[in-house]
């Protein structure tokens, strides 16, 4: 595989530049998504291959992360999808969708246990704010 030759946005390997370049030109209107936020040689050090490091890679970016937490927070803040109302650029569904599967498959119960626990701080956050009168 080659950077080259892979759509961030749509998590898609291609057999060479030129496929990758008709799919720009079709899908994404002619408009080249950026390369991914790492170098390959940091990719394949990493042992992208392994599923319990893949489920802790953006699937966009391709960065890493050590903690499972901060990589769905990032996900979920950086990589919007259509459904959410963002000023960000849409990510493709089916790419977010087959990550989490992959996460829920390495680390069952990881999203229902990280995200409530990121609500209760959030809320415990908010609520302090109230108390002291900075937000209503």
């Amino acid at each position: 595989m080659s950077f080259s030759s892979y759509c961030r946005e749509c998590a898609t390997h291609f057999a060479d530049q030129s496929m990758k370049n008709q799919h720009v030109s079709i899908v994404h209107h002619g408009i080249t998504p950026p390369n991914p936020a790492i170098s390959e040689d940091l990719f394949y050090c990493i042992n992208s291959h392994v599923p319990q490091v893949r489920a802790r890679t953006c699937p966009i970016c391709l960065i890493h992360f050590a903690d499972l937490g901060a990589c769905i927070f990032h996900v979920d803040g950086n990589h919007p999808t259509r459904n959410s109302c963002s000023l960000l650029r849409p990510t493709k569904e089916a790419v977010i969708f087959e990550w989490e599967r992959l996460v829920e498959t390495v680390f069952p119960g990881a999203f229902s246990l990280i995200r409530k626990r990121f609500r209760i701080v959030q809320t415990s956050s908010n609520s302090d704010l109230q108390h002291i009168g900075l937000i209503n």
